[in-house]
């Protein structure tokens, strides 16, 4: 498949769509109240929110799961939830502390399913469910939330995007596709202490000031998820679709709509990329480079010989959770104080 083909196939996606429409239903005043960076850390963008609290940040992250997913795959759906969570609180650079749900349903076997799901996932990654909110009754249609508290020492943050940093991605290959989805499974045999030990490589790497942002690769894919990385900073990079890791018998378009239960994308400075790179490798993660971020606002990408613009952020918005004018406004405050 050429590039430019691919790049437009992907653009125009489910999953990328209904992230381009938050644009039109959410409405966020960036100007009121934000005179420093603590104060917009609770701002949307990063997938937490991060409060300071005592020297460190207490973080919030919440996560709905679709009607259909939740009918169809129950028990997938309440591990899922759970695991997204602590996925968003290690991209934060935080340790989850505790879970907490509310579902809606019209069977009881299928809520127990989706019940045990939950508790399954909260055993696996160390995290206590500690309450919630059940309803079931036939005039209800199967639906699942679930909300995650936890910790922080240092922040991994969107926010901290500048350019010439280093982009990385971390991915679990050692899965499978979850059958007729993009879910790209990872944690399946796999023991708890293996999959706390893992999550945690995220805070180690923020608390040893090794990375600058993380973000989890969610339902928009790779390169979707790149977006929601570079947008709250107007940044632009050039990534490289060779070093990206995948395996042999995946196809490109399928592999960069991937929602892993395992995956990140982060920024960090070339002198720390090689020491990044073994830590999740003695994990049994992948991680390599694959681009870099620079002022352009433009989203390029390449692939062999081939090039193709994928974003532009001076003609487009994703989400539209912006801070770039916001942020020169702290550095120049910072600098007159």
């Amino acid at each position: 498949m050429e590039l430019n083909q691919l790049i437009e196939m992907l653009k125009h996606t489910p999953a990328m769509q209904s992230k381009q429409a938050i644009t039109h239903s959410v409405s966020v005043n960036t100007t009121c109240h934000v005179d420093s960076l603590d104060s917009l850390y609770a701002y949307p963008g990063d997938d937490t929110a991060a409060l300071p609290l005592n020297g460190q940040y207490v973080l919030h992250a919440c996560e709905g799961m679709l009607p259909s997913f939740v009918a169809n795959h129950p028990y997938f759906a309440g591990w899922s939830a759970v695991m997204a969570n602590i996925s968003d609180i290690a991209a934060m650079g935080g340790r989850a502390l505790s879970v907490v749900n509310s579902f809606w349903h019209t069977s009881s076997e299928q809520a127990r399913l989706l019940m045990q799901g939950m508790q399954d996932a909260c055993r696996a990654y160390g995290v206590p469910l500690v309450g919630g909110h059940s309803h079931l009754g036939a005039i209800y249609q199967p639906a699942l939330s679930v909300a995650i508290q936890g910790i922080a020492q240092e922040l991994l943050s969107v926010l901290h995007v500048k350019p010439q940093q280093k982009i990385l991605i971390a991915l679990n290959l050692q899965g499978q596709f979850h059958p007729n989805t993009t879910y790209w499974k990872c944690f399946e045999r796999v023991s708890d202490h293996i999959l706390q030990s893992q999550i945690a490589l995220l805070p180690q790497l923020a608390e040893t000031n090794r990375v600058h942002a993380a973000r989890d690769i969610s339902n928009a894919g790779i390169l979707g998820s790149l977006l929601m990385l570079l947008e709250a900073t107007a940044s632009g990079a050039h990534i490289n679709l060779d070093s990206i890791p995948k395996p042999d018998d995946a196809d490109w378009f399928k592999w960069l709509q991937i929602f892993p239960s395992f995956g990140f994308l982060l920024t960090a400075d070339v002198d720390k990329c090689e020491e990044i790179i073994t830590l999740f490798h003695r994990q049994g993660i992948t991680c390599s480079v694959i681009g870099e971020t620079n002022a352009s606002r433009v989203v390029a990408v390449q692939q062999q010989k081939q090039h193709s613009i994928f974003w532009d952020f001076n003609s487009q918005v994703f989400t539209g959770f912006c801070y770039a004018s916001v942020l020169k406004k702290i550095r120049l405050k910072k600098i007159t104080d």
